[in-house]
This record gives C-alpha cells, structure tokens and sequence, in this order.
C-alpha cells in the first residue's frame, strides 16, 4: 500500500501541476484579452503553480506522502480564494459558486489519491464548508447549498469505496503471495527432510550391514573358541572316565566324580556361548519331555558340590515327591544351575543355597534361594538383561553378564518366566516359573 501511495501521489503532483499550469494560462490569457473579472485568478493561481512545483519534484522521496496530505486543505483554500475574489467583480455571483463545486469534487477527487479514508473525508468536509460560504455569499438558497454539500460527500463517498476496494485488492494479493511463498518454503523443507531421512536411512542401512557382518565374524569366532576349547576339555573328560572306571572305590574314585561333573558344568558353560545368540534368534526351540525334577537338582548340586565345598557353603535340596514337570531337560538343567553359580557367588562363607521345586495354582516352579545380601529393587528387573552384572558393592566377584540372561531367555522359550521373588526367610530367591 506504502509503495502504491507513493506512486499515486507522484501522478497527483503531475496533475495538479499541468492543471494548474492550465488554468494559470488560461486565466492569464482571459485576463490579458479584456476579461476584468479574471483578474484575481493569475495572481493566486502563480504561486500555486509553484508549490505543485515543488511536491512534483520530490515526489519519490519519503516525506511525500505527508505534503500530499497537506496538499488537500492547501487546495480547498486555493479554491474558495480565487472564488472568494471573483464574486464582488462578476456579474453573475451565483454561476461563479455554481462553478467552484466542481472545482471542489476535483480537490476531493485529488484528496483520494493519499488513500487515506479520514484524508477524502476530511477534505470533503472542508470543500463543503467553502462551497456553503461562496453560495450564501453569492445569495444562493439552503436547498442549493445542502444539494451542493450531499454532491461532495457523495463524491467522497464514491472515491472512498474506489480505494477501499483497491486496498482489498492489495490485501488479497499479499495473502496470495504469502500463501504461495509459505507453500513453497514447505515444500523445500519437505524435500530436504525427505533428502535428510534418505541420507540417514542408508547411514543406517550401512550401519546395519556392518554390524551383520560383525555378528557373523562374532559367531564365527565363537564357533573356533568352542571348538578349541571343547578338544582339551574332551580329552580331560576321557580321562576323568577311564580314572573313574580303573579306581577302586574310594576318596580317589570320589574326586574322578567330581572332576566329571565339573567338566560336564564347564561343557555346558561352553554351550552356552553358542546358544545364547541361537536363543535371541529363536533358532533353538526346546525339546519338551516330561522330566524327573529331583534328578535335575541332583545334577545341577554334584556339579557344583566341590565349589560350595570349597566355600563351606551347604547347598541342599528340597523337593516334594512326585513333581512332574515338562521341558528340555538340558536347557532347564542348565538354567537352573546358572542361577545356582550366581547364588553360590553371592552367599556368604558358611552360608545356606537351596535348590527347591514346587507347584501352585500358576504351575509348577524351580527356585534357587541363597542368604546372600538382597538385590536391590532398581537392579532385580535389569538383572537379567544382556551383560547386566550385580551392583560392585555386593561383590567384587562377577561374571560377564551372560548366566542370568541366558536363563532368561531358556525359560521364555519354554514359555515361562524368571524373575527375582520375595520369600519368607530368604534374602534373595529366583525363581523360575514353567506353564502348567
């Protein structure tokens, strides 16, 4: 609108000049030729053509906008001077107010080009209070004089619908364009976040085939640990055999036992190590049988007899007669003994493991129950997470974080759940809960 109103203003200053040139001319010559009653308008209508002068010559600058507002009442008093001379001098007073009203509707006409509403109208307001001076002092009726005064304001009225409508017009412009820019702009974010996310997606993509490629060099790893380390625990184990066999019973016969079943524990460690990642994939499904409970438990305590020995620990069994339970016998025995190595870490010297069995409403159940320091609540349901250890103050003593999970992830494969359980008379109790 701003830019627009400097525009209008420049073609309104080129009017009024050439006009007032005109009538300057015109006057002069009428004035020159005979005509005594155009005498007052050369010498009015001179320094007027000088001011139009000026506000043509610095129309584009800034403060243009303001002489334009001034210009109107400058007109209207440039009007009703010329017509204010002329009525004693001419012979017919009343055609001379007659005359000014159209000067008067051009100075408002003039006064619409600021586009400013109150500037038209304030206008108006003034050529009517001079139109109705010139009239009565020309002797001309109040009918006259109010027709004349409705002519202006209509006039107004009519110019300032013209440049109402002109400033819809540049409102709905600038919306348009507002519009179009903001679409555009969103479509440029659009395609650059759709360009960011292609870029990260095959960052990722990437990414992710590196990191197949070092689970399958982890696995292949795995696969050359197992089996160089299964060689010399197989030869110890078929010599533990044949020990057992050609000893008399004995202390010396007793010692091959155990020596047996730790290396039959130390194999099933090994095995751990390649079914834990068989296990997350779920590519090892457990062969559910039926099975005899107290004789798990009797595995899982000859294997680790000599390490609760060791420590002066007791590790006991309590197990009602004639539990029945259904699973892979060597998946559940070696979770139950994983839970029993935590259990047996974390005692006390001296101190009570028990492995125990039951059923209730909710099925049947293995638990491992130690009088060790309790876990603490923040840690029991991320224990048995991926490399999750126990917290250090509990022990110095830990593992890599892979017993717990293990047994986690066998015991969801059955079906079931483990889980850190409150038991009366017992610090610490995991308890492992099969579907019924």
């Amino acid at each position: 609108m701003d830019a627009q109103r400097r525009s209008i203003l420049g073609t309104g200053a080129a009017v009024r000049l050439v006009g007032a040139s005109l009538f300057l001319l015109v006057t002069t010559t009428l004035w020159l030729t005979g005509g005594e009653d155009w005498t007052p308008y050369p010498l009015l209508l001179a320094p007027y053509v000088g001011v139009a002068a000026v506000l043509f010559v610095v129309r584009h600058r800034p403060e243009a906008s303001w002489l334009g507002v001034l210009q109107a009442p400058v007109d209207v008093a440039l009007v009703y001077g010329l017509q204010h001379l002329a009525l004693p001098i001419s012979p017919f007073p009343a055609g001379v107010a007659g005359f000014s009203l159209g000067l008067f509707a051009l100075v408002v006409t003039l006064s619409g080009l600021t586009l400013r509403p109150i500037v038209v109208y304030g206008t108006a307001a003034l050529s009517s209070v001079a139109q109705a001076a010139l009239m009565r002092e020309a002797g001309v009726g109040w009918g006259a004089v109010l027709i004349a005064v409705v002519t202006l304001m209509m006039v107004a009225a009519v110019k300032h619908y013209g440049t109402g409508r002109l400033r819809v017009l540049a409102g709905a412009l600038t919306r348009v364009e507002v519009d179009r820019a903001l679409e555009a702009r969103r479509f440029q974010e659009v395609e650059e976040a759709r360009t960011l996310i292609a870029r990260l997606l095959d960052e990722e993509h990437e990414k992710n085939d590196e990191l197949r490629a070092l689970q399958r060099d982890k696995e292949l790893l795995t696969q050359f640990l197992v089996h160089d380390l299964r060689s010399p625990l197989s030869a110890l184990t078929m010599t533990l055999s044949w020990m057992q066999q050609e000893l008399p019973q004995g202390p010396l016969n007793e010692s091959a036992n155990t020596g047996l079943a730790v290396t039959a524990r130390l194999d099933r460690m090994i095995t751990d190590l390649m079914d834990v990642s068989r296990l997350e994939q779920g590519r090892l499904a457990p062969r559910k049988v039926p099975l005899d409970a107290l004789r798990l438990l009797e595995d899982v305590r000859r294997s680790l007899e000599s390490v609760a020995r060791a420590r002066r620990l007791t590790l006991d069994i309590t197990l009602p007669e004639g539990l029945a339970l259904q699973g892979d016998a060597d998946l559940l025995t070696r979770v139950v003994e994983n839970l029993a190595t935590n259990a047996l870490r974390y005692a006390p010297t001296g101190g009570k493991v028990r492995l125990e069995g039951g059923a209730d409403a909710r099925g049947p159940w293995l638990a491992v129950r130690n009088d060790g320091p309790p876990i603490p609540a923040d840690l029991r349901d991320k224990l048995f997470d991926k490399y999750v250890q126990g917290a250090p103050e509990r022990d110095s003593r830990r593992g890599y974080g892979l017993g717990l999970y293990f047994a986690r992830l066998a015991t969801e494969a059955h079906g079931g759940r483990v889980a850190v359980e409150d038991t009366p008379g017992w610090p610490t109790s995991f308890v492992v809960r099969l579907p019924a």
